[in-house]
């Protein structure tokens, strides 16, 4: 699934990392990774930022309302 929220786009696989990952992007760069376990790695915690953050949280949203990112 791949949606764009504050000017982020973030992307989930349920089989990547056995579907800890969201992929986050911004201007078609990737930016890094959120794993739901450890927050923001791969370069995310540089970014880090409110934008980001709400951004995070509806795609986060999303995923629960489908089944995908329960947690």
């Amino acid at each position: 699934m791949r949606r764009k929220y504050e000017g982020y786009i973030f992307q989930f696989t349920a089989a990547d990392h056995g579907g800890r990952h969201i992929h986050v992007f911004r201007d078609n760069r990737p930016v890094g990774v959120y794993d739901r376990v450890d927050g923001p790695v791969r370069g995310l915690e540089r970014e880090w930022n409110r934008g980001l953050q709400a951004g995070l949280e509806k795609f986060i949203g999303e995923l629960n309302e489908r089944g995908h990112f329960l947690g």
